[in-house]
């Protein structure tokens, strides 16, 4: 019945995965249609053969949420990985971070499965590249006097969310970006991608992570912008979406980036930015 019946509405089905076995969750999994709050319950409580058969699932609805958990899941799992790769409604910060954490085959095979996704990428690096160098330029003088400015605040306890806001409202990109990375324990170079890239995710996820409040995520993603102008469909869209982070995760997201930080894989990662 789980599995077939059409008279079952979808806050039946959260409930019987809330409350239910593995092997009535996997009856769930297998329907013809699933809707996001559906599986972000069987993503959240499944065993692997729950969530792969969520992934393998072309009719099932994934949430942002429910693909930043399947990211976990595919660490040490090539098999899923793939599965998840393959997926054609995975979003382009998801298929990132999954090439980043991937192995060496299953990055190849994707790459080749996913050439669309794999060039998008490739064309958002390059061009991102591109707008650090002719925004920020060459590191000069004011940046290690914002560096000194910035980090003698930060170790008296003075960075918070105020001091962000107000560097934003007065265009201090310099400011803005060490005092986050000094507050996120992040590159430098990876907090000025988060605030240029046209994909806003990832800086919407710091914010989160930092739990800062939306008047002063809004003065950042201006900051960013083109001319630092956003449209008004586009701001609600944006709050909408930061509104549904949730911090718990997006800290687990900042966790891993951190623990990469050093490394080219989070560079890659980022570099395309995250968060949509």
């Amino acid at each position: 019945m789980l599995r077939e019946s059409k008279r079952l509405e979808t806050y039946a089905l959260v409930a019987n995965a809330c409350t239910k076995s593995q092997a009535h969750m996997l009856s769930i999994s297998k329907r013809e249609t699933l809707e996001e709050q559906v599986t972000d319950e069987l993503v959240k409580r499944g065993n692997p053969e729950v969530v792969t058969s969520v992934v393998s699932n072309s009719g099932a609805k994934i949430s942002d949420f429910g693909f930043l958990n399947m990211i976990k899941r595919a660490e040490g799992d090539s098999i899923f990985a793939e599965q998840l790769g393959l997926r054609k409604d995975i979003p382009r910060h998801v298929f990132q971070q999954l090439i980043a954490k991937a192995t060496s085959d299953v990055r190849k095979r994707l790459e080749r499965e996913r050439p669309d996704m794999a060039r998008q990428i490739q064309s958002s690096v390059t061009e991102l590249a591109g707008d650090l160098q002719s925004k920020f330029g060459p590191v000069s003088r004011s940046h290690f006097v914002a560096k000194r400015v910035v980090t003698t605040q930060h170790k008296l306890g003075n960075l918070n969310e105020s001091s962000i806001s107000t560097y934003a409202r007065s265009h201090r990109v310099e400011e803005v970006t060490i005092g986050m990375s000094l507050l996120c324990s992040l590159p430098g170079d990876v907090v000025e991608r988060a605030l240029l890239d046209k994909n806003r995710e990832t800086l919407l996820i710091l914010c989160k992570t930092l739990d800062f409040s939306w008047d002063t995520t809004m003065a950042l993603l201006f900051l960013g912008a083109k001319d630092h102008r956003i449209t008004a469909n586009d701001l609600r869209s944006l709050e909408s979406d930061y509104c549904r982070l949730n911090i718990e995760t997006s800290r687990s997201v900042l966790a891993f980036y951190q623990s990469r930080k050093s490394g080219t894989a989070l560079d890659a990662s980022m570099q395309a930015a995250l968060y949509a």
